[in-house]
């Protein structure tokens, strides 16, 4: 709608006209609206032609009803089962694009780049040797042969989507293995850059005050070691990490060395009591059933809510279990002694008031637990 313009500027009197071709009238108000209703319509119109497939999911709930599948305690596929499928995932103006086949990739991607052109938008696709912002990603078989054709993805267009072995968004990192060991290592990296930069001045000096050091420990340095925890398929290998590095900073803030501790036998939750933080598994399964407390509000045509109870219809592999989202959340239940079966939790937690207390929040008219 702004292509082929002229901006005019005046500075210091001189007039100056500057040709604008980029298609978008840059501090417009109109402009990020204008946009959602031109990614929507793009998007839209995409679903409806789209020709590369979908993956196939199962899952014991209904689109609708007022109960949905009933469930029989755990055992889900006993209960009724209902099969959905899922060709992209959407965020802002983020997609991603799951294929089970590099050739279908080929065509998604290749359906995507010429949608795009079609309403005057462009795919970032690598070209002379620049590497693209749009990757790919090979998520190889669990005790299958690793090796699969990485080679770059030519598109009809003349451009090229790469693949890489991991990337970063909205500051997680999805790895080619699935594993949040990752992740987990990431925000341990971010987390000690946040707590050495406030380690002079405030946590590693005597003259700040313990209740000082916790609110600012609690409020900024966990918030940066558990971001986007909530969906982590957390391993005891993971967990010992984590609780690790959590107790050395209590100890760092309490200024206890490990000379103290050998010599005056002080364990960890005295130290967390004495500065009044809790241990590291309360924040993490506080933020992970907040978190699946709202998907679970959800309505029941939501992706996250159907994915929620959702399996793939294929026959387990023969090489031992992988750490699940759903044994991570069972043990996160057990720690505010909730039931674990899935239709007694799920309806405690549609009142959003009542799950906040049953997993420790404080109401705004009582104190923090923090301050007890």
């Amino acid at each position: 709608m702004h292509e082929n313009l002229t901006v005019t500027f005046e500075l210091a009197g001189v007039t100056v006209e500057v040709p604008n071709k980029s298609g978008v009238k840059q501090g417009e108000p109109q402009a990020p609206k204008l946009f959602n209703f031109v990614m929507q319509a793009c998007l839209e119109s995409l679903g409806e032609s789209w020709q590369a497939g979908s993956l196939k999911f199962h899952t014991n709930t209904k689109i609708s009803g007022a109960r949905g599948g009933k469930v029989l305690g755990n055992n889900w596929r006993k209960s009724g089962e209902f099969s959905f499928e899922i060709w992209c995932s959407l965020y802002a103006n983020d997609a991603e694009l799951p294929q089970n086949k590099r050739n279908k990739l080929l065509i998604a991607a290749n359906d995507v780049d010429d949608h795009l052109q079609l309403f005057g938008l462009l795919m970032h696709v690598g070209r002379g040797g620049m590497r693209a912002k749009t990757e790919a990603l090979f998520l190889p078989a669990r005790g299958r042969n690793t090796d699969g054709d990485t080679s770059d993805l030519i598109l009809n267009s003349g451009g090229t989507v790469s693949f890489c072995s991991q990337f970063t968004y909205l500051g997680s990192i999805v790895h080619e293995d699935l594993s949040d060991k990752h992740d987990v290592a990431n925000r341990i990296k971010k987390a000690t850059a946040a707590f050495g930069a406030l380690r002079k001045p405030i946590f590693g000096t005597k003259y700040v005050p313990l209740k000082i050091k916790r609110q600012l420990y609690v409020g900024g340095v966990l918030s940066v070691l558990l971001f986007g925890c909530e969906s982590w398929c957390v391993t005891m290998e993971m967990l010992t990490l984590l609780r690790n590095w959590h107790n050395a900073r209590i100890c760092e803030m309490c200024r206890v060395t490990m000379r103290h501790v050998e010599l005056h036998r002080i364990s960890s939750v005295e130290l967390q009591q004495r500065i009044g933080i809790w241990d590291l598994d309360y924040y993490l399964a506080r933020r992970t059933l907040l978190w699946v407390g709202h998907v679970t509000r959800m309505p029941k045509s939501r992706l996250p809510r159907r994915l929620l109870t959702a399996w793939v219809g294929v026959a387990r592999p023969a090489f031992g279990q992988e750490m699940t989202f759903g044994r991570s959340l069972e043990r996160w239940l057990e720690r505010f002694d909730l039931p674990l079966i899935f239709t007694e939790w799920a309806q405690l937690a549609q009142s959003k008031v009542d799950w906040a207390k049953r997993i420790g929040l404080p109401r705004p008219s009582t104190p923090s637990p923090l301050l007890m």
